[in-house]
């Protein structure tokens, strides 16, 4: 999805904008929004989430943004059991079963 950018630098808090097909990381890049342009000097620019101002498109892929409910829900469930099994695993002296 091509898209343009808004953002505000940092250290200068001057507002910028990038071109490119965006993207999102994960892990360890989870605080950042990218954007890839090849026709770039540097093809890859990330830039933080907490100083992005816009993201401006032409054709929004809706996919991308529409949520199934039913399944973060379960998604939501899971991960707490897996919390709590895990608590209950340190409480058992690590064992599974008590």
């Amino acid at each position: 999805m091509n898209v343009e950018l808004t953002y505000f630098e940092t250290g200068t808090k001057e507002i910028k904008s990038v071109n490119g097909e965006l993207f999102f990381g994960d892990a360890l890049l989870g605080e950042y929004v990218g954007v890839k342009n090849t026709k770039s000097r540097m093809p890859y620019f990330l830039i933080p989430t907490a100083t992005v101002v816009s993201i401006a498109v032409e054709d929004l892929d809706e996919e991308l943004y529409m949520v199934d409910v039913d399944s973060v829900r379960r998604s939501k469930e899971l991960a707490l059991r897996r919390i709590s099994n895990d608590i209950d695993r340190e409480t058992n002296d690590g064992r599974a079963f008590q």
